[in-house]
């Protein structure tokens, strides 16, 4: 379903946490203290707000909206149920240049304002109030101010601090430097900002986005304008008084909208803003003041095709985006219309375009995806990824060729799958407000609030099911002209993406002589003047809070916090089998797991224990998961194709997804990965059919050459995309490390299922009986009674109304497959597989990929294996005192500019902990940083500071209660906690357990797990660079690191 922010592929993050904080506050000069709490009338408190409208998101989810008559504050409060409270603080913002103001601004906001004039004093406060920092993004068209608490209380009280730094913000020069660019005494350029935007400035997909919406907006037009920053803007064109002059344009009262979406009273929140409304009226008046994206927007004239190089380390597969003018912001029947439209097109290996570019032999792309971007005049784009250089130049005619034979009627629209679509959308759009509905309340609010125009629009946009409604009854010609009005008869922008490695080779000498250049024109004068302007300004910012400010708020209580029921039953518990008494367990031949939720749908999922799969046969459980969702089924002696089982499985299920471990995805496995997981999702009154489902795809599935050939030739295809990420290549390299040939992870990496998949295409060119004998194996394993898992998740209650819920899995297993008894096999965890230390090559492994500009770090040492380790609450406050958004590690690492994310990781499930450096600007500085930082807290050079402590568990805790958002998220933990060897009351006593953790704790848990994790006896680590960085990098790190050739190099001579 098109959701507004997430179709933007490039929406810029400040960072990956959120946050809230506690207590209402008054500010004195220095400090905060807690205000003496005195009875305010809610009539004179809301006198200010007006309420402006009212409606109900897809019929379920209440929304008000109140504008300040006052100061022109917009507050629009969504009834979500559920234990969290968001925050999505929104400003229209617009640039026409590429110096990346609204990206700058976004960052120095968090700097301090004027009532809390130090630098993260905003996310320190946060981190004490039951949430994990504050956050934010950059999108073209404006900018938003995020937090997320559990429970209201901290959200109160944090949310006038956190206004005071949107509206009042310090913006100071040294702020700017550290932040946003400077020059360090190597002469190398560097900053927060500088470093996110190196990694991803030159990447295939950020470049032809870009050169997409250049071409796209001609003219004097924001839309085509980077606001993240080009580099040479941010080192010679963006200033710090561009930024302030910014602040003063777009961030006022009356283009601030407030959405707050969770269980918290509007006349709660009007109380806490009367005061900040008094400061914002004291300032006195603004100049007259202009919405932003209120100029015409010049039109597209004509079609263009533009080629666009990107560096790469091989030249075989390049990238197509295809890109129209869609319909202007107010005609809002038609943005989910070709939404629907492009769905239909790509959507599952039948659609038109998938059948014809992707699911043949000689395929012209291995993916086909849609976007929609909404702007005043929306963008409409097709990215083809994947795509043999031979054929990126012919790809566009052979897509308008499929779009015009079905617009004209060559091909004949087939009505009847548009209707399966068009359901799905209206099923989907149901599900978000289920399963994600903070986020699909604020996006439509934020596009109201961006491109609306009357209250109507507002209620239309919040009950966007009533268009998909509309939609399922619309005629053929209504489809086919959309076509011809929006694609086939409109302008057309082709961007041809082609990967060069004569790009990459001079790109890197520039880069080189660029810096060389920069350093002679400094000179050692020069040099010794940037590193103390750096100096100077590091410690302007690191002037700390006074205690008092950050003590005066109290840690919020997490007794009143209102969790999603649920009741569990299981038939490994006897206790709990027949719990829920619609459905009773006992006598069911394998295992099940059953959860009684409230929720609107069904969810099953199949989970299949691989760890009795040989190793000849582990190799094809990627193409097994990817082949049983798109191959023919023998229904009662019926063959029926591919095709049909496509058209009928999407007909029947919302989602149908299948992975290694639970959540993977292609080469990557998920939690418990030795498990294979098939799950479907369904409306209730499909339940029957979907049990029937799951049952044909596991037992009844027919593995045919056809569409082996297609679906490996696929996944062998998207390699070439995946190695171009820094992160997946580290990734690959250090699970290599860690985990022995028999772990599903082994089996899975990258460069082993390339080599693997290459070599059975041979095979099924003129040995397929082989290959197709091997995957009836495989499934055979699979599916043996023992092996099989099932979790349910639905409102039983609701679904004993429809029929009988334990019938259908009667017959689940025929007679023929059941042995007398049947024990569940003993699943092996991924711990277990862990290569001893005397079995690794090599203990530090780096690699050069020229797609990547800035560098990636992975290391790891082994750690705790359960999840009811008596340690593991001591080490998540350990692991979040170190990491906390403006702890010790953001202010060194993250602060100086030396790498834009960094992390450590507990993983029982595979026994593992991880320190891991990604997008980093300055590795080896980095690196050693956040060892010295470490080192510092185990021998006791830094103290643990008691506030920073309370900090630290209550962010933990929110970071707990936060796993439970949502009614599909409670379900999930249900089934891990059972892999977990866990109760389903494991996260209520964690956050028991993480509120006791002391002092003496850390000390003891870092003692004993921390001081392996840079020992290079202990630890390995894989890095991942530029080609023109690795032996710097290697020279600067005091482990022995072993040069990879290159990711090819490696795989080519293995078994």
């Amino acid at each position: 379903m098109w959701c507004r922010v997430l179709a933007r592929q490039f929406t810029l993050c400040r960072k990956l946490l959120c946050v809230p904080v506690s207590r209402r506050i008054f500010v004195t000069e220095q400090f905060v203290i807690p205000f003496r709490e005195v009875g305010v009338s809610t009539s004179k408190m809301a006198a200010n707000f007006e309420l402006v409208c009212s409606a109900k998101a897809n019929g379920v989810i209440p929304v008000d909206k109140y504008r300040s008559n006052a100061t022109g504050l917009t507050v629009c409060i969504a009834q979500v149920e559920g234990p969290l409270v968001k925050g999505y603080f929104c400003l229209a913002t617009e640039a026409h240049d590429d110096d990346g103001l609204p990206h700058t601004l976004e960052h120095l906001v968090f700097m301090g304002s004027e009532d809390y004039p130090y630098k993260g004093v905003l996310d320190l406060l946060a981190n004490r109030c039951l949430a994990q920092g504050t956050n934010a993004w950059t999108d073209t068209d404006h900018t938003a101010y995020t937090v997320t608490t559990a429970g209201s209380q901290g959200f109160l009280n944090l949310l006038p601090i956190y206004l005071d730094h949107v509206l009042y913000p310090t913006l100071t020069d040294s702020a700017y430097i550290t932040e946003v660019h400077h020059v360090n005494g190597e002469g190398e350029d560097a900053g927060v900002v500088y470093c996110e935007m190196q990694a991803r400035e030159n990447t295939g997909e950020s470049r032809t986005y870009l050169e997409m919406l250049r071409s796209m907006y001609p003219g004097h037009c924001g839309y085509k304008s980077e606001t993240g920053g080009m580099l040479e803007n941010l080192r010679t064109s963006t200033s710090h008084k561009k930024v302030v002059d910014y602040h003063k344009s777009f961030y006022r009262p009356e283009n601030l909208y407030l959405v707050i979406t969770g269980q918290v009273k509007a006349s709660d929140v009007f109380q806490v803003l009367e005061p900040f409304e008094k400061k914002i009226l004291s300032k006195g008046s603004l100049p007259p003041y202009k919405r932003p994206w209120q100029n015409p927007i010049p039109p597209l004239p004509a079609s263009v095709t533009h080629t666009v190089q990107y560096p790469s380390d091989d030249e075989a597969n390049g990238m197509v985006r295809m890109a129209w003018r869609g319909p202007k912001s107010d005609e809002l029947y038609d943005i989910p219309a070709i939404a629907t439209m492009l769905e239909y097109m790509t959507d599952t290996a039948i659609a038109p375009l998938q059948r014809e570019l992707v699911e043949i032999e000689d395929p012209y792309c291995n993916r086909v995806s849609h976007s929609l971007i909404e702007n005043a005049e929306c963008c409409v784009y097709l990215h083809l990824s994947n795509v043999p250089s031979a054929k990126l130049r012919v790809l566009k005619d052979k897509v308008l060729s499929v779009l015009k034979g079905i617009a004209e009627g060559t091909e004949k629209l087939d009505m009847e799958r548009m209707g399966t679509v068009v359901h799905r959308q209206i099923l989907q759009a149901l599900n978000h407000i289920e399963d994600q509905p903070h986020d699909t309340v604020a996006f439509h609010c934020i596009g109201d609030f961006l491109y609306g125009t009357s209250i109507e629009q507002m209620t239309e946009r919040l009950n966007n099911i009533n268009y998909y409604r509309r939609l399922a009854k619309e005629p053929l010609e209504f489809w086919t002209n959309l076509l011809k009005k929006y694609f086939t008869q409109a302008s057309l922008v082709t961007i041809i993406g082609e990967p060069s490695t004569d790009m990459r080779d001079d790109m890197a000498e520039e880069e080189k002589q660029r810096i060389e250049a920069q350093r002679e024109e400094l000179g050692e004068t020069g040099l010794r003047k940037v590193e103390k302007m750096l100096d100077k300004a590091t410690e302007d910012n690191e002037k700390e809070a006074p205690t008092e400010m950050l003590s005066s708020l109290d840690v919020p209580d997490t007794d009143t916090i209102q969790f999603h029921p649920i009741k569990t039953a299981s038939t490994h518990d006897k206790n709990a089998m027949n719990r829920i008494p619609q459905f009773p367990l006992d006598g069911l031949p394998f295992t099940f797991m059953l959860d009684h939720i409230h929720t609107n749908f069904v969810q099953l999922c199949a989970l299949l224990d691989s760890s009795r799969v040989p190793q000849d046969l582990r190799p094809y459980l990627c193409l097994y998961i990817e082949v049983i969702l798109e191959s023919p089924v023998l229904r009662d002696g019926v063959f029926v194709s591919h095709e049909d089982v496509i058209r009928e499985l999407a007909a029947d299920t919302l989602t149908a997804e299948s992975s290694l471990g639970v959540g993977g995805n292609r080469f990557a496995c998920g939690h418990f990965a030795q498990v294979v997981t098939l799950a479907l999702k369904l409306e209730m009154e499909k339940y029957t059919k979907g049990v029937q489902w799951l049952r044909e795809l596991l037992f009844q599935t027919q593995f045919t050459v056809d569409r082996l050939k297609i679906i490996a030739t696929k996944m062998a295809n998207d390699v070439a995309r995946q190695k171009r990420s820094g992160a997946k290549v580290a990734s690959t390299i250090i699970n290599d490390m860690n985990f022995q040939s028999e772990s599903n992870i082994h089996a899975s990496n990258m460069m082993r299922q390339h080599k693997f998949l290459t070599e059975l295409l041979e095979k099924l060119e003129g040995k397929p009986d082989k290959v197709l004998e091997k995957m009836n194996q495989l499934r055979a394993l699979l599916t043996d009674p023992a092996s099989l898992r099932v979790h349910m998740s639905a409102d039983v209650q609701k679904l004993a109304g429809v029929g009988s819920p334990r019938q259908p899995w009667d017959n689940f297993i025929s007679k023929e497959r059941l042995s007398e008894k049947t024990s569940p096999s003993e699943l092996q965890h991924s711990y277990n597989l862990l290569k001893p230390l005397d079995k690794v090559s090599a203990m530090g492994t780096i690699v050069g990929v020229g797609a990547v500009e800035s560098s990636f770090l992975v290391q790891t040492v082994p750690g705790i294996t359960s999840h009811s380790h008596p340690d593991l609450a001591a080490i998540l406050v350990f692991i979040e005192y170190l990491t906390a958004l403006e702890g010790p590690m953001w202010r060194q690492i993250r602060g100086l500019g030396l790498s834009y994310h960094y992390s450590i990781k507990v993983t029982p499930s595979q026994g593992l902990m991880s320190f891991i450096l990604y997008k980093s600007a300055q590795l080896v500085q980095a690196y050693k940083v956040g060892k010295d930082i470490v080192d510092e807290y185990l021998d006791g050079s830094s103290d643990f500071e008691p506030v920073q402590v309370e900090a630290a568990i209550s962010s933990v805790l929110s970071s707990i209660i936060e796993r439970e958002e949502s009614v599909g998220d409670t379900s999930m933990q249900s089934l891990l906690s059972y892999f977990r060897g866990v109760g389903s009351s494991y996260n209520r006593d964690l956050l028991a357990k993480i509120s006791k953790v002391t002092v003496s704790d850390l000390k003891r848990v870092g003692a004993e797990y921390f001081t392996p994790l840079f020992d290079p006896s202990k630890a390995r680590v894989s890095i991942c660079c530029n080609p023109s960085k690795v032996e710097e990098t290697k020279a600067g790190f005091e482990e022995q690191l072993v040069v990879m050739e290159s990711l090819e190099e490696a795989y080519k001579d293995e078994d």
